[in-house]
């Protein structure tokens, strides 16, 4: 009989074939076949010490939370990862400490409530499990989040077809029908995605390089965007005001960069609001959600956003706000897309951006801007919203501020 973790797993094949049963069998467990490889992908039922629905598929391994004591028998299985998606407080012994103690590495992906499982949970997880081929373990308290957040990385980065990759994760242990359906709109938006890219070029290839830079320095453009020859950064009381973001409203700060306005919102919503601090860069997020725990702004959810979206559910928010980053949208066609299915009906977005006039501007903005005013507002209005007005800001000499609504 095959073994995992010292203890006999349980082998089981659906689709016809007669399932093996061993001791510790109760489910059956789904087989695909591996395309690129010609090998079939087998999912067996292990124990482990104290730890609920362990399983394992290749050089991965699923469980609920597992024990202090099963710590020495994790590393005697040669697994060099332990990816915990546990929140804090809900583990009550250092198991960071212990992991580490034992010679492995620890990460933590925390969320609980379907409402932290935002997609740059899902992102993280998919940029985890891809990062190496080493042995993983992925736990929470049941694995009913293991299922949830493994789902879309069988399906986007393995390949494996929706309903076979759903029958793996309910056999892991997704139990959950909420947590199901957000895992199943986060593979749906980015299969989208991905089909408008192949079918849309690039209108500026590479303005977001420095962006994704892991090495970007944080710092550096908190010292650019956070002072008060900026104009928008001057000008952000009177932003804000004529915005008139009401208690209780949602709102996307998109390029949220640094978190000015992120922060800003964040007090205009108050407790029963919310705001979602999208960005392309992986830094910027980091940033911003360290910012809001030390500040105390619960209220705060960073979005790591793609290329061509903002990665948002459907009907999720009441404003968009895009400041001096319309023009870094590299497919504005899919991502002004994403920014409508996001907004709920009637939902107010507000671009500000540099005013790019030839003969007038200087020379960086002509160089860095793609085009003017007149053409982002007809792309915008085009892509299904109607334009409500321009609003004249005192201080702005670069800027226009464009107020639209979804229709």
């Amino acid at each position: 009989m095959l073994k995992s973790l010292t203890i006999a797993c349980g082998l089981f094949l659906i689709a016809g074939n007669p399932p093996l049963y061993s001791q510790q069998a109760s489910v059956n467990v789904q087989e695909n076949v591996d395309v690129a490889n010609g090998k079939q992908d087998t999912i067996l039922e292990c124990k482990l010490g104290a730890a609920k629905n362990v399983h394992n598929l290749k050089n991965l391994y699923f469980s609920g939370q597992f024990s202090e004591a099963d710590v020495s028998e994790i590393k005697r299985q040669r697994i060099k990862r332990v990816i915990s998606l546990r929140t804090s407080g809900e583990v009550g012994w250092d198991e960071k400490g212990a992991i580490e103690h034992a010679g492995m590495e620890f990460s933590i992906i925390p969320f609980k409530s379907p409402d932290s499982l935002t997609d740059e949970v899902f992102q993280r997880v998919r940029e985890t499990l891809g990062a190496s081929q080493q042995k993983t373990l992925l736990h929470c308290g049941s694995a009913n989040r293991v299922g949830c957040v493994w789902l879309p990385y069988r399906v986007l980065d393995e390949g494996v077809a929706l309903d076979a990759a759903l029958a793996e994760a309910r056999v892991i242990g997704l139990s959950s029908q909420v947590l199901e359906a957000k895992a199943i709109d986060y593979i749906s938006r980015n299969q989208a995605q991905q089909s408008v890219k192949e079918n849309e070029t690039s209108v500026k290839p590479g303005i977001n390089k420095n962006f994704i830079d892991p090495d970007m320095s944080v710092e550096d453009y908190v010292k650019r965007f956070e002072i008060e020859s900026r104009e928008v950064y001057l000008a952000r009381d009177a932003i804000l005001s004529e915005l008139a973001i009401s208690p209780g409203a949602s709102v996307a700060d998109v390029g949220a960069g640094t978190g000015l306005f992120s922060r800003m919102f964040s007090k205009s919503v108050g407790k029963k609001g919310w705001v979602y601090a999208v960005d392309i860069s992986p830094r910027f997020i980091e940033h911003i959600n360290r910012q809001a725990d030390a500040m105390g702004l619960a209220n705060i959810t960073g979005v790591l956003c793609a290329e061509n979206s903002i990665n948002l559910p459907p009907h999720s928010v009441d404003v968009v706000f895009v400041c001096d980053t319309y023009h870094h949208f590299e497919y504005p066609k899919s991502t002004l897309a994403s920014i409508h299915r996001a907004l709920k009906p009637g939902g107010q977005f507000v671009v500000i951006d540099f005013d790019r006039i030839p003969g007038t501007s200087r020379e960086w903005l002509l160089g860095h801007v793609r085009a003017g005013k007149e053409v982002f507002r007809a792309e915008i209005m085009d892509a299904g919203f109607a334009l409500d007005d321009e609003v004249a800001i005192e201080g702005f000499k670069e800027n226009y501020f464009l107020r639209f609504r979804k229709k």
